[in-house]
């Protein structure tokens, strides 16, 4: 655990001195207005203290939270505000079950409940489904630049093999923005001003144009400086958002949508771990300092120093996204049909350093239909059926320029989906109903890849083209039962599957990996007390995991009779895991005027058979936490003195699953006479240690660590406008999200990592009309 104290302790000082003078201030006022105090007590005495009720649609129709017999959290768009979630990423300090980290080119990495995918090439998937407005994003890097106008989000534990099919196995991220309104006139902004210089603004404006039409537009701007010493870790980017809502008659609804993003800037960086400086781990992978520190690290004089070539502050990144669809709705006497359309593009091209040359450019378009018939609310029956297809190019140029080695990857890739579904619950009782539902998916892909490397070599590598096609099949399910244990608790049993579709990466000998499946057993418990004042859940859960795919560094084939193996990111299927644990929720509306919240989940995951190859350029032994040996009977054999090593390491424990996450918050509002209002609010993420890669060195662990974040918001008395002072990992914490060893084939042990955000503060402002 790393904690830093910088020079922005004071401006911490001053953010915090409203906070704790708080009360001293809202007695001062009540004392030079004791007949209206006495009033505004008065009232908020006789004002019921009750959690509000959550409706989400996890299960693709409007429910209470407390009334889903499944595992999910949701975070509203004021929460999320509030908390100043920006972008995925910043979910993980308000979702102890998910962790997202982001790696090479801003790419999110969504983990949860230890369930993930280190998404390491243009055409890698994620395990967790990240939906926009009801719309798959199959690109990791497209799950950027949306979290502006929010109505909620919502977080799925476990496969969601029935409703939501594609690459959910680990669970499903449903982002939710707001929509139009018919019924009023509204607008609001909001300016966020902050250190490293942030500045950020979004607004949106919602017109009814009829009693059947509405407009609402909506968008984003920021633009932040990096908080690595070299400009690296950056946030630049616009967007926006325009939708039309119409309701002709009574029956019919259509809502078309539109959104962009662009995202500019110098884009991530890495920094070594451990930490070049203990007491600045923030210093930038082309700071002189950290250059300097990589030279001291590496073996004696050799041949090979320096192995990798050092970063160099001429990152970049041009990224572009967008996207349309419509919402097609129509209600029958029975049923309610709806058809989503929909289209999406994804651009990038970046140049990153981790820490030699890592340059991308690839271009994405997707093309999906869901039609769904659910039921309407009623009788003992409740069913849902529907047809899903989705298609999708990607075609992707991939430079990975080290010193001593280059590879060049270019490749197009086709992906066809379909699939049917369906699930249905029937009330034996009026507190007892069974749940069954399946999915079966048809899934074909095409890649063609032209395929180089070179090493010691002034001129780019020469190209090999392979083409591969593959065709998979799966059927996925679920069961469970729910039971109304009282009114306002429900005992709830499910077994669910889940899905992930197999794949290819480059090389000139075989180069696919198959399909990846997880079986999850979970029961749980939702409940409200004492009038609607106290909320606890609680879940666990049980997963099978088998054939996980894991993206790493291992020996591929380059059709080289002098280097017939060169090491790349390849995918690949690994053995079988465990993952076993206990999630609780608890929410405590003590008064009318004070909430406390507490998550806390323990995971034990573990690999039951996890073995993958290492390459090894000069025989060194590799520099990883399991055991390895030299392998035998590769064909062609390594040309010595190079080695593939076979590494075993069963028994492990998973990546990115802390044992022990737990998120703990207060807040409190202080009414005063004119009607406005002062809230503080606090909370506090505490996460025990993990590795971040599966090399499993003790340099790859990150430590046990708390995180605080702080704010104060005053409403004003018409609630027409707020101000809030925020302060963002008080602790100055170093986190560390992925780590990796870009020298794994020369065994140095050198490490690098990606951190998450150090002390960040500001002020942000919101007007509404």
């Amino acid at each position: 655990m790393h904690r830093i104290v910088r020079p922005a302790t004071a401006a911490v000082a001053l953010m915090l001195t409203p906070a704790l003078g708080a009360p001293l201030l809202s007695s001062t006022a009540l004392a030079q207005n004791a007949a209206p105090a006495a009033k505004a007590n008065a009232a908020a005495a006789t004002e019921p203290a009750q959690l509000d009720e959550i409706v989400v649609t996890a299960e693709r129709r409007e429910q209470s939270l407390q009334n889903a017999p499944i595992a999910v959290s949701a975070l509203g768009g004021a929460a999320l505000k509030d908390a100043g979630v920006a972008d995925v990423s910043d979910l993980t300090r308000s979702v102890p079950s998910v962790v997202i980290a982001p790696a090479a080119g801003g790419v999110p990495q969504v983990y949860v409940r230890g369930v993930g995918t280190f998404a390491s090439n243009a055409y890698a998937e994620q395990s967790v489904a990240v939906n926009l407005d009801g719309i798959y994003i199959s690109r990791p890097a497209g799950a950027n630049g949306f979290f502006y106008d929010i109505q909620r989000v919502e977080v799925l534990k476990g496969p969601q093999g029935t409703l939501y099919g594609r690459n959910a196995s680990g669970g499903a991220l449903n982002v939710l923005p707001e929509t139009p309104k018919l019924d009023a006139l509204s607008a609001a902004a909001t300016l966020d001003i902050g250190n490293y210089d942030l500045r950020k603004g979004d607004a949106y404006v919602n017109v009814p144009l009829s009693d059947k039409a509405a407009l609402r537009a909506s968008g984003m701007v920021i633009d932040r400086k990096g908080y690595l010493t070299d400009g690296y870790n950056d946030d630049q980017g616009q967007a926006g958002r325009l939708q039309l809502l119409l309701e002709p008659t009574e029956d019919w609804r259509v809502r078309l949508s539109g959104d962009y993003y662009h995202r500019g800037g110098k884009g991530s960086g890495q920094v070594q771990y451990p930490y070049a400086d203990p007491d600045n781990p923030w210093i930038g992978p082309s700071d002189p300092r950290e250059v300097a520190a990589y030279y001291a690290g590496l073996p004696p004089a050799s041949a090979h120093n320096p192995l990798i070539e050092n970063a160099k502050g001429d990152g970049f990144i041009d990224d572009q996204f967008w996207g349309t669809h419509a919402e097609i709705s129509h209600d029958f006497s029975v049923a309610t049909l709806t058809v989503i359309p929909a289209y999406r593009e994804v651009h990038e091209d970046y140049l990153s350093y981790i820490p030699s040359a890592f340059r991308v450019g690839s271009d994405s378009a997707q093309k999906s239909v869901e039609a769904r018939l659910a039921s309407k609310d009623g009788g003992p029956l409740t069913w849902l059926a529907g047809v899903y297809y989705f298609t999708e190019d990607v075609t992707a140029n991939q430079d990975y320029d080290h010193w001593v080695m280059e590879t060049v990857i270019d490749s197009k890739l086709t992906d066809e989906t379909t699939a049917a579904f369906g699930q249905l619950t029937y009330a034996l009782t009026d507190t007892l109903r069974l749940t069954a539902g399946g999915r079966f998916t048809h899934e074909e892909k095409t890649q063609d890849s032209q395929f180089g490397t070179a090493t010691f070599s002034p001129v780019k590598p020469a190209l090999s083209a392979r083409a591969d096609d593959r065709i998979w099949n799966a059927a996925t399910w679920k069961v469970g039962v729910d039971y109304d244990v009282a009114p306002q608790s429900l005992l709830y049993a499910n077994i669910g599957t889940g899905f992930k579709a197999g794949g290819f990466y480059a090389s000139i000998g075989p180069d696919t990996y198959n399909p990846e499946h997880l079986t999850a057993y979970s029961i749980g418990l939702k409940n409200r007390f004492w009038d609607n004042q106290v909320q606890l859940n609680v879940e666990a859960f049980d997963y099978e995991y088998r054939d996980q795919q894991i993206s790493y560094l291992a020996p591929t084939l380059t059709g080289s009779s002098s280097t017939p193996y060169a090491p790349i990111f390849v995918t690949q299927n690994v053995g079988r895991s465990r993952i076993r644990g206990v999630e609780v929720e608890g929410r405590w509306k003590a008064t009318a005027q004070d909430l406390l919240s507490a998550t806390v989940q323990y995971i034990d995951s573990r690999y039951t058979s996890f073995g993958y190859s290492y390459f090894s350029n000069f025989g060194a032994p590799p520099s990883v936490g399991c055991p390895a040996t030299v392998a035998t009977g590769a064909a062609p054999a390594p040309v010595p003195p190079s080695a593939i090593y076979s590494v075993n390491c069963s028994g492990k424990p998973g990546t990115n699953a802390p044992r022990w996450t737990a998120n703990l918050g207060y807040e409190h509002e202080f009414r005063f006479a004119d009607g406005s209002g002062l809230t503080a609010a606090a909370d506090v993420y505490l996460s025990a240690s993990y590795y971040t890669a599966y090399d499993y060195l003790a340099e790859q662990v990150q430590g046990g660590y708390h995180m605080t974040n702080l704010r104060l918001t005053y409403n004003s008395a018409d609630d027409l406008w707020s101000v809030t002072g925020y302060v963002n990992n008080v602790e100055n914490q170093a986190v560390v999200s992925t780590s990796y060893q870009p020298n794994q084939a020369f065994g140095d042990g050198l490490n690098y990592a990606n951190i998450r955000p150090p002390r960040t503060y500001g002020v942000r402002a919101t007007v509404r009309y």
